[in-house]
């Protein structure tokens, strides 16, 4: 296998190729994940919720991170990318009237009313890709 880095360009194209990824935060102590489909704005991602989730509740200025990835088990290569930073609650008017342009349609059932952005402080990814033979698992491109 070769793993390769990804630049932060590359990384926000991964993301725009899919629509979902996973949501980390910590709640009570303890870690969670959430899946989450998403829009990207510029180098943001916006999710949405509905009120008084956990999600909702810890949204302004919570530390979490967004990873998205894919993957081609037969050809035995893939992408992960991994989004750090702040979210917090759009409460402006205009700013909502905006990201409501962006599609962003929630596939869970019930009202989410509330869209989030995360500011990323840090963008990092990695691209996997088997070598012509790949010992370890035999694989021939």
């Amino acid at each position: 296998m070769v793993i390769d880095a990804l630049s932060t360009d590359a990384c926000w194209r991964h993301l725009a190729q899919v629509p979902t990824g996973r949501l980390c935060f910590v709640e009570d102590g303890e870690p969670m994940v959430l899946p989450f489909n998403h829009a990207l704005d510029g180098h943001s991602i916006v999710l949405r919720t509905a009120a008084g989730t956990a999600l909702h509740r810890l949204a302004s200025g919570a530390t979490v991170a967004y990873e998205a990835d894919a993957t081609v088990p037969v050809t035995c290569e893939g992408w992960s990318v991994v989004v750090r930073g702040h979210l917090a609650e759009i409460t402006d008017d205009g700013e909502r009237a905006d990201v409501a342009r962006l599609g962003l349609h929630p596939w869970a059932s019930g009202r989410r009313d509330h869209y989030l952005r995360l500011r990323p402080w840090a963008v990092t990814g990695r691209a996997i890709r088997a070598t012509a033979v790949d010992e370890e698992s035999e694989v021939v491109r």
